[in-house]
């Protein structure tokens, strides 16, 4: 799951999840006139630094994949995965081959040069794995012939705890392509696409039946009541590119956490409770509408002000009220 920066060849990174900017409104935003990813019938590319473990790619991988199972294809996309374990060292040539490979996709339909791309690539990525930092993100290509989306994947091996009943770094997968699939739709405020994205994480592995949904959604509302004696709600965390620093402090609490939890509460208030309807009705209202008015529309109320206020009602509820609702929710 995962702070933003708009790098000098057209990315944007987030600190949690890192990922590319959703608008907040409907008009006025940054991203106003950002082109939608497409639909598409291959999956991404995957690519991993030549001497990092492979098991880390199979991971972020199988995660990506179950998203994208569930979500579709949309793109293009790549995934790049690179880090460096305790002990080792990356060789100069893994590196370079890495940085030409990365480059080389980056700058093949851009006006953009290889020469321009690749000191701007080694620190992006190679600074970080020297810090020894772990990062996720999805990053924007917009100077390209296509727009593209590039989920970013750094010392992998730092999420990864044997106890785990489901790898983090599979979590991580899921997490990242959901912002792929939302990133096909257009514009929506920053606590739905990373509020769908932990709902994401939640739901796909709950339906395989490879984790229990509850301990998880308790320790998110646990985490989202952290927020309350701020004021601030999700309304505040339409578009944390332009949030003040006194709401971006909780950007964890109000986009990840209460924005998971307000994703429940938008599907179990729709018609259907369902969230292949989420999927297949909704996103595509978003593109038609703009995502307020979809919003309205899709939980029939007169709008964002009546759903935020409903919201905030529930989020006083009983923990155990909380979660009887996500019981109720249908695939």
């Amino acid at each position: 799951m995962t702070a933003p920066i708009l790098s000098v060849i057209g990315s944007l990174a987030l600190a949690a999840c890192q990922q590319s900017g959703p608008s907040g409104t409907n008009q006025g935003s940054v991203w106003e006139d950002l082109t939608p990813l497409i639909s598409t019938v291959d999956g991404p590319g995957y690519h991993l630094l030549d001497g990092y473990g492979e098991k880390w790619l199979e991971q972020v991988k199988e995660g990506v994949e179950l998203s994208r199972s569930y979500w579709g294809s949309y793109g293009p996309a790549h995934v790049w995965v690179l880090g460096c374990e305790d002990g080792e060292s990356i060789s100069e040539e893994a590196k370079q081959s890495f940085l030409a490979e990365y480059c080389e996709w980056r700058t093949a339909s851009s006006e953009r040069t290889v020469s321009e791309c690749l000191p701007y690539a080694e620190e992006r990525f190679f600074d970080v794995i020297e810090r020894g930092e772990p990062e996720a993100y999805l990053s924007d290509v917009r100077d390209t012939e296509l727009r593209m989306g590039e989920l970013i994947f750094i010392n992998v091996h730092k999420w990864y705890y044997e106890e785990d009943p489901l790898p983090d770094p599979v979590l991580r997968g899921i997490h990242e392509y959901t912002h792929i699939f939302q990133q096909g739709f257009g514009q929506m405020p920053t606590w739905m696409m990373e509020g769908g994205a932990v709902f994401s994480e939640v739901w796909l592995p709950f339906q395989e039946g490879l984790i229990d949904p509850h301990e998880k959604m308790r320790w998110i509302m646990q985490s989202a009541h952290k927020v309350e004696s701020s004021g601030y709600t999700i309304a505040d965390m339409e578009e944390i590119e332009s949030a003040p620093e006194r709401v971006a402090k909780y950007h964890r609490e109000l986009a990840y956490d209460s924005g998971a939890w307000a994703m429940v509460f938008m599907i179990h208030t729709s018609p259907t409770q369902s969230v292949t309807a989420l999927r297949d009705e909704f996103y595509p209202l978003v593109t038609e509408l703009g995502w307020e008015t979809a919003l309205s529309q899709y939980v029939s109320v007169q709008s964002k002000g009546e759903f935020y206020e409903a919201f905030e009602n529930f989020m006083d509820a009983p923990l155990e009220e909380q979660l009887a609702l996500f019981d109720e929710i249908k695939p």
